[in-house]
Order: C-alpha cells, then sequence, then structure tokens
C-alpha cells in the first residue's frame, strides 16, 4: 500500500472527483459554506463529505468511516423534499454501485434522516467504510 493514499486531502479529492456534479453540483468537505451563504442561495441540494475520525493505518491496508450528507431544501410548505432526497440516494448509489478504483473501496455500511436547524435543511446522512488498498 502506498502510504500516501491514507493522506485526507487525496481521499478528499478522490472523493470530490466521483461526487461533484454528479450527485450534487454542490460538494463541499468537512463543513458547507457560510450559513448566509447557503439560505440565501437557489440551491436546492448539497453534499457534505466529513472524515470525523481520521483513517487508520494498519500497515496493508488503512481503514475510516465517511459521513456523506445529503442535503434538500424543504418544499415551500416546510416539508422535507422526499423527491430531490431520493433522487440524491438514487445518485450516491449509482455511483458507489459503478465506481471503481485500484486504490480505493468504499461500503455503504448505515445511513439516517436529521435536520439541519442551522440552514434549515433535511438532510440523510450516508455512512460509508473507506478501505485504502
Amino acid at each position: 500500500m502506498n502510504k500516501n493514499n491514507l493522506n485526507i486531502s487525496k481521499i478528499e479529492t478522490y472523493l470530490n472527483s466521483i461526487l461533484d456534479g454528479v450527485v450534487s453540483n454542490n460538494t463541499f468537505f468537512t463543513t458547507y459554506p457560510n450559513v448566509a451563504v447557503v439560505k440565501s442561495s437557489d440551491w436546492q441540494d448539497m453534499v457534505l463529505v466529513d472524515i470525523p475520525s481520521g483513517i487508520s493505518d494498519m500497515d496493508a491496508m488503512g481503514q475510516g468511516i465517511i459521513f456523506i450528507g445529503l442535503y434538500a431544501r424543504p418544499l415551500e410548505s416546510g416539508k422535507k423534499n422526499v423527491k430531490k432526497m431520493s433522487e440524491l440516494e438514487t445518485k450516491l448509489n449509482e455511483v458507489l454501485e459503478t465506481t471503481t478504483s485500484s486504490q480505493y473501496m468504499l461500503l455503504r455500511s448505515d445511513v439516517h434522516a436529521t435536520y439541519d436547524d442551522d440552514i434549515d435543511w433535511h438532510c440523510n446522512v450516508v455512512e460509508l467504510t473507506i478501505t485504502i488498498l
């Protein structure tokens, strides 16, 4: 295993290359832009990628957890935009099923729904396990 493949910035670059413009045109890492920017934007969706617990080096391979936050602006009624959220999850699933890499293996392990009070958007958080080869 090439130890440089453990670099979080290299992993983020890889994830950006497979997610941005495919799942959403608004893909961010670790934190989304200023709350005022998000609220005043005309965006209908956003993806936030977070690697909260780091990447473990196990000599022959590396491993870590990645959270993919799929954000959808609510409907004017305030209800969750289930149609948009379903589109985001479907696109993410397609990326995970079709993307291959000789360096990284991604496995979807969990998903839960939440609401982001800061920006007033609904969010489904998909947990991935990444194995660095």
